[in-house]
């Protein structure tokens, strides 16, 4: 690779030997991928170093002990274990101590603790076309797309670019490979897609038909969300490893499909209609109809104020009481948590039986049937989940080893309420 002058006094220690450490890293890691010469990144958002894996809060531990340091705004993704309420819903003491570990670790480092998985929704939001890094591919997606910021799939090395502000240009930092590759014209109409778990079918659809390519969809509806849009790119993620999608007129970067694919031809084109988007449902769905339920989440990825907002209203205006035999989780980050607190969300969702989890997941906490062997716990912790995300439905059946279902967020609530699946 060709450095400049200051990237070359990095490495050879002008700037400490933890910045020196990790550049050589990144000058190994650009080579290893044909890159010419590094880029400046503006924000980073650094992997989650969770207790469920063995050794990596150790890791995380030792590493902030060699007193590296980030040098560009960097947050933090999801943990294990919600590190406020984890001895409320079963999480085992040993695990959540060990979890807490990464905090001190994170702020000596100069992370921010904001353990999420949507860190755009805290104001984390680059400028279009500047160069990040990032882990969890729900962000990633939305980050490239939504936004136009250009990022590759972070890893362990997003904790060498935080802290010397320095990435390889290489991948999707390049023009070449964010043209689109798989057109997918809709045939849909404006009932086909009204919820976000109609858009999360939608891309767990495609995502299986592109893999690692860059689908292109034709004619959203004019009135896709923001939450729509991440839905969509989080089930792109997670039937394929999309990292970048467009959306003429909704997302970032092309304005017309002619614009999204740069003088390429499609190498495919596939129509979408009603059948797929249902054939998605049947198929992340396992529990026969009527059956008993005793999980249902929302909150994959982390819910926002306003989506927490309408969770409330519902129960509210339902004057609905979440059954006794159900756990009802909805998933944010701490900092929404505590606005829902402020303007009494919170109190009204667990007022009726719900739970507002914070920091984690049930894809990531300690219902994962490797972490209940290690903690002694029993398995499966979840028999029946009903949930409104491809995301959540697609893992935990392996993970926790439960029955799915998906479904709207409506139906999520009503089953949550019944005991039962719509």
């Amino acid at each position: 690779m060709k450095l400049t002058d200051d990237e070359k006094r990095m490495l050879n220690g002008q700037r400490g030997e933890p910045v020196a450490r990790a550049m050589d890293y990144l000058v190994q890691f650009g080579d290893a991928f044909g890159a010419e010469r590094f880029v400046d990144i503006v924000y980073a958002h650094y992997p989650a170093e969770m207790s469920i894996y063995r050794g990596t809060v150790e890791d995380a531990v030792e590493y902030a002990d060699t007193g590296a340091r980030v040098c560009i705004p960097t947050t933090a993704s999801t943990l294990a274990c919600d590190l406020d309420q984890w001895d409320q819903y079963g999480c085992p003491r040993p695990l959540y101590e060990l979890q807490a570990q990464v905090v001190p670790a994170h702020r000596k480092m100069g992370i921010l603790g904001t353990y999420t998985c949507t860190p755009q929704w805290l104001g984390f939001v680059p400028p279009k076309g500047s160069y990040i890094i990032t882990v969890e591919s729900s962000a990633i997606v939305y980050y490239n797309s939504v936004l136009g910021a250009r990022t590759n799939r972070g890893g362990l090395f997003t904790r060498y670019s935080a802290v010397t502000g320095k990435y390889p240009l290489f991948g999707y930092l390049l023009d070449e490979n964010r043209r689109g590759t798989h057109l997918f014209k809709l045939n849909l109409g404006s009932n086909d897609l009204r919820h976000d778990s109609d858009y999360s079918a939608l891309g767990f659809h495609a995502g299986g038909i592109v893999g690692s390519e860059v689908p292109v969809f034709d004619a959203l509806p004019p009135g896709t969300t923001q939450h729509n849009l991440l839905a969509l790119g989080a089930a792109l993620a997670t039937s394929g490893s999309v990292t970048l999608f467009h959306a003429p007129g909704h997302t970032a970067e092309a304005d017309s499909v002619e614009a999204a694919f740069a003088g390429n031809k499609p190498k495919e084109t596939h129509t979408v209609g009603p059948a797929e988007l249902k054939a998605v449902y049947d198929k992340l769905t396992t529990i026969a109809p009527d059956s008993n339920i005793d999980f249902v989440t929302l909150g994959c990825p982390h819910y926002t104020l306003e989506q927490l907002r309408y969770v409330a209203d519902w129960l509210r205006a339902n004057n609905a009481r979440v059954h006794e035999n159900v756990r009802f989780w909805v998933c944010t980050n701490r900092m929404t948590k505590q606005a829902a607190t402020w303007e009494g969300i919170t109190q009204t969702i667990e007022s009726a039986r719900g739970r507002v989890i914070c920091d984690t997941c049930p894809v990531e906490c300690h219902m994962r049937i490797s972490t209940c062997k290690e903690f002694g716990l029993p398995t499966p912790q979840v028999n029946a989940m009903v949930t409104d995300s491809c995301k959540i439905a697609r893992y935990v059946g392996d993970l926790i080893g439960c029955g799915t279902a998906l479904r709207n967020r409506e139906q999520c609530l009503n089953a949550a309420v019944r005991g039962r699946l719509d």
